[in-house]
């Protein structure tokens, strides 16, 4: 995952640019450095498969 001018990011899926809190993220269960970024249209096609987890605030992330 890339972070663009301290608080945007990329959608995995669609790859248009997105402010960090209008982007999920999904993670493996087993394997926590796998991270696919997800705008919510792109999500609500995709959903979330068995054997991931959705982190929907990754605000954290923002750089100053």
């Amino acid at each position: 995952m890339e972070i663009i001018d301290g608080s945007k990011t990329r959608c995995d899926k669609c790859d248009t640019v997105y402010e960090l809190e209008d982007v999920s993220a999904l993670e493996k269960r087993n394997n926590k450095h796998y991270l696919k970024i997800l705008c919510s249209d792109c999500l609500g096609e995709l959903g979330v498969p068995n054997g991931y987890e959705l982190e929907r605030d990754i605000t954290y992330l923002a750089r100053q």
